[in-house]
């Protein structure tokens, strides 16, 4: 199916700028490192897990083995996914872009502020998209690859404290962000990398119960970590709404090619091959997500 381009405009005379995209939500999960980032991966990889049982006994002369080791794997086989668009330079240059273009009926170049604009704006969306499918994510999903939450929610052993059958607010947030804290394994509490992810609408509702309460004033100023007590809440815009994680950061993992395809689009002018007065855009990237310890994981929604 070709690109659609629709025009909403009846602008004339000269470009008076910058071309202005919608805001999008920062793609923070990579950014932030909140999860293992495996690059270079070409078609699989194994993320291989050891674990002990005890074998400590009443000491008694002789040698008796005893507890257990068991080794296993999981597997990341990243998703290849693409993304295709196809614009006619003609229609930029009757709408916006005559001048920069050039006068004649030849359109033998793509308004490179035109050009910049459009890159800016598929980057920014497919950013937020891979943030969100890291977390919500599913490989039915035409363009998608199974994130985090989908493969917690299926997951038995992932630790899941009982919801509390509304949505996130002042009154609640607090007693659910406490519910969650106290669920986290205490092997993992004391871990530097352990990571307490909040959804933005989570994080809105315990900073207005802060505020309600006192402890902040509301009234803005340097930027301040989000906390409960000594641990840092960690603002994940990829999450649902109404979600917090709790887990350690080498316990999850982000597969992929290269970090760099994902910033990367190939731009091909098709009248340099077969005259159609298009510009071709094409982006390859591969990407997949898998965890080791399920039980090491605190999965929670409020409803």
């Amino acid at each position: 199916m070709a690109t659609t381009l629709t025009v909403n405009s009846n602008y004339s005379g000269s470009a008076a700028g910058e071309i202005i995209g919608a805001a999008f939500k920062e793609a923070d999960t990579i950014a932030n490192n909140l999860v293992t980032v495996l690059p270079d991966v070409d078609f699989k990889v194994s993320l291989r897990k050891i674990s002990y049982a005890n074998g400590r006994t009443d000491f008694a002369c002789g040698f008796t083995p005893s507890g257990a080791v068991t080794l296993s794997e999981k597997e990341i086989v990243p998703k290849k996914l693409k993304n295709e668009q196809e614009i006619c330079k003609e229609d930029l240059r009757q709408i916006w872009s005559s001048a920069t273009m050039g006068f004649s009926a030849h359109n033998d170049n793509m308004p490179a502020d035109v050009e910049a604009a459009l890159l800016n704006e598929i980057l920014g969306d497919h950013a937020q998209a891979v943030d969100f499918d890291i977390w919500n994510g599913s490989d039915a999903t035409d363009g998608s690859f199974t994130g985090f939450t989908t493969l917690f929610a299926a997951d038995a052993n992932v630790v899941k404290p009982t919801s509390v059958g509304a949505a996130p607010s002042k009154a609640n947030v607090i007693a659910e962000i406490e519910k969650v804290l106290s669920a986290v394994p205490v092997s993992l509490r004391r871990k530097s990398d352990l990571i307490v992810g909040v959804s933005p609408d989570v994080a809105l509702a315990y900073e207005q119960a802060l505020v309600a309460a006192g402890i902040a004033n509301g009234m803005g100023g340097d930027a301040k970590e989000l906390r409960y007590g000594s641990q840092v809440l960690s603002v994940i815009n990829g999450l649902a709404d109404g979600t917090i994680v709790a887990y350690q950061r080498k316990n999850l993992y982000f597969g992929t090619g290269l970090l760099a395809d994902h910033q990367e689009i190939r731009i091909k002018d098709m009248d340099d091959t077969d005259f159609t007065g298009t510009v071709r855009f094409k982006m390859v990237y591969t990407a997949g997500v898998a965890y080791v310890n399920s039980e090491e994981i605190v999965y929670y929604t409020f409803e």
